[in-house]
């Protein structure tokens, strides 16, 4: 179930098939993306709803989706058909990038703050606060050419290498915090597993070899002193097969591999970072690891079954670390690699996708591979079985206590000759007692009925308190009030 919010953040409808009052969602696409935390909602309603009515540009819609908690995203576009097709299509996008692009930093210093400080400072009159940070040393940081709230908070974490992300926490019906989670690496190191025949549809391993390099020159920046660093000053003992000889780094083995006619073939590695001849070394050891043999890109097609029963050990999130597994490569092939893109639907679950990256290679013996993963299959089962029973129990006690709730409408009145007004009230009571004095913790919708007990179209209220007039029908009518948490 998603809310619909107006643009004061009050919550004035709900989405979803699942619940009775709710306009229902014809079709739906939430695409997120590791990258700067940003997402994007598209789905369609019927025009002819009452509640489609609510949907207005820079409103917004609370989505969520089981344990990757809420997002909040404002309604930017709107496309509405008549005729047979009574359709209404709402295009929305992550609320954050509004809020912080519409916000500048004029020139400020940050000196010797911590991240946390200096985030915290960034975000003030923005409407949102940091939430988690996994990093808080001290840092000096300036911001002179008027960036952005956006901006200045990319550049603020890039030199961590921090990844972000927006999420809103939620009381009953109302939006308690607007948070900026900053991790060090999103997601977590699942046990997911897309086999090939299974739930991975094909895997294309690209190789690639005009980029590599049997040594590389290390060109360091000038020092305090004025002179330019060098890998020759580097007191170091390489590790086999690599060695040092003057101003570069070389692979042996490489070489034998890869060279030119027994000559190595040079890059060159500009490090501006290095403070010194160990560490330039060190860096330009690092980075001809990267290019000393011919580069794999690896390209995944992933069938989504998360939704399906049966499935669900295989959802992943935004960041999450998986394992790709396709025996028809020889030798087979074992990666390991990061959920960069994930599309979804919640009316059509086997239309979505994932993007794949970061892929490492894993070099294991097949048949204890196997062994391994098979142990790991059948170990999560049971797993899957107690987590199942555990989410019966919960529901099980929820319908408990729902079934000791009982609403009470208080308001009646006989209008005479079209004149008079009443205001209706419901109560909800548990156990006796009265609860949601203020109406926040739960939905209120009301409907009406004819003479006949058919349902008005076109009458659809939400709230505690209803208000009608003498003028709102011309004869006898029931009211109906449901609610929902």
């Amino acid at each position: 179930m998603w809310f619909i919010l107006d643009k004061g953040y009050q919550t004035v409808g709900i989405l979803g098939n699942d619940a009775p009052q709710g306009c229902p969602i014809v079709s739906d696409t939430h695409h997120g993306q590791l990258e700067n935390g940003y997402s994007t909602l598209q789905f369609t309603v019927p025009s002819n709803h009452p509640t489609s009515s609510l949907l207005e540009t820079e409103g917004f819609v609370v989505y969520t989706n089981g344990k990757d908690g809420y997002e909040l995203f404002r309604i930017k576009e709107l496309e509405e058909s008549h005729g047979d097709d009574m359709t209404k299509v709402v295009y929305c996008e992550t609320s954050a990038t509004s809020d912080l692009t519409g916000q500048i930093i004029r020139p400020i210093t940050f000196t010797s703050k911590s991240l946390t400080d200096v985030i915290s400072t960034l975000l003030s009159n923005t409407g949102w606060e940091l939430g988690e940070s996994y990093y808080d040393a001290l840092m000096t940081i300036e911001f002179t050419d008027y960036p952005t709230v956006l901006e200045a908070i990319r550049t603020a974490i890039s030199s961590f290498g921090a990844e972000i992300e927006f999420k809103v926490e939620m009381s009953g019906l109302r939006i308690v915090r607007r948070v900026v989670n900053l991790y060090e690496k999103r997601g977590q190191v699942t046990d997911a597993i897309f086999e090939y025949g299974y739930n991975l549809q094909g895997v294309k391993r690209k190789e690639d070899s005009n980029k590599v390099y049997t040594a590389m020159i290390g060109v360091g920046k000038e020092d305090a002193n004025g002179k330019q660093i060098s890998i020759i000053d580097a007191q170091v003992v390489p590790p086999s097969p690599f060695e040092k000889v003057d101003d570069y780094v070389g692979d042996t083995d490489a070489l034998e591999k890869w060279g030119n006619n027994g000559q190595h073939v040079f890059g060159v590695f500009n490090d501006q970072n290095a403070t010194n001849a160990v560490e330039l070394y060190n860096n330009t050891l690092a980075e001809l690891k990267k290019y000393n043999k011919p580069q794999l890109s690896y390209e995944v097609e992933v069938a989504m079954l998360e939704q399906i029963t049966g499935y669900d050990h295989t959802k992943v999130s935004i960041g999450d670390t998986i394992l790709v597994k396709d025996t028809t490569f020889n030798p087979p092939l074992y990666l390991e690699a990061r959920v960069l893109e994930k599309e979804l639907s919640t009316v059509e679950p086997d239309k979505g996708k994932i993007t794949l990256g970061e892929y490492v290679l894993i070099k294991v013996q097949p048949i204890l591979a196997i062994q391994k993963l098979q142990k790991t299959i059948q170990l999560k089962q049971d797993e899957w079985n107690k987590a199942y029973e555990k989410a019966q129990e919960a529901q099980d006690a929820v319908s408990q206590i729902k079934d000791q709730i009982k609403v009470k409408v208080q308001g009646v009145q006989t209008f005479k000759n079209g004149q008079g007004e009443i205001t209706y009230v419901a109560s909800l009571f548990q156990n006796g007692t009265e609860i949601d004095l203020d109406g926040t913790e739960y939905i209120y919708c009301w409907s009406m009925y004819d003479i006949t007990n058919t349902k008005i179209p076109g009458f659809a209220r939400t709230g505690k308190s209803l208000t009608l007039k003498a003028t709102d029908f011309d004869t006898r009518v029931d009211l109906d009030c449901k609610v929902y948490q």
